[in-house]
């Protein structure tokens, strides 16, 4: 017992020992700062992509009731009146998974819907004549007659389509 340690106890861990431990321990630090980067950014990147998909999509959707707007208005040229069917509107082609319901056509007015199917919880409205009640007030508002509006059915306000 020369040596000073008691029997039994632990050795402190030598020069080269107490490296290593100090040298790993600020590896895993690294490792963990690192990992926690990539996540964070993968997070932005996951949320960015949703949102590009989603604005690709209501592009869609609002080039779709563009449409739908100068096929009726062609319409109304020549029958004074609205369809209440896409089949009578035989030149509006709709791209794949977009689907239009058309309300209340008469010989002032119509309104429609548009959803697409990647988009299950938001619609486009576009109106003309007199608004849909359904809509919120600051939607009604004359200026946004044959406007594309877009809305989340969670009830998050109208975003107004921005028209190209």
């Amino acid at each position: 017992m020369a040596e000073g340690s008691a029997a039994g106890a632990p050795a402190s861990p030598s020069r080269p020992q107490r490296s290593i431990q100090s040298l790993l321990s600020r590896r895993n630090l690294i490792v963990a700062s690192a990992a926690v980067v990539c996540v964070g950014l993968l997070g932005i990147t996951l949320r960015f992509h949703h949102g590009r998909a989603q604005r690709r999509y209501e592009t869609i959707l609002t080039t779709s009731l563009d449409k739908i707007v100068t096929a009726q208005e062609g319409f109304y040229y020549d029958s004074t009146r609205y369809v209440a069917s896409l089949r009578s509107l035989p030149t509006v082609q709709l791209p794949p998974g977009v689907h239009i319901t058309l309300f209340s056509p008469d010989r002032k007015s119509w309104w429609g819907i548009a959803t697409h199917d990647q988009l299950p919880a938001h619609h486009c409205v576009v109106w003309v004549g007199t608004a849909p009640t359904t809509l919120p007030l600051e939607a009604r508002a004359p200026e946004n007659e044959t406007r594309p509006l877009c809305f989340d059915d969670r009830g998050a306000a109208a975003r107004q389509a921005s028209r190209s």
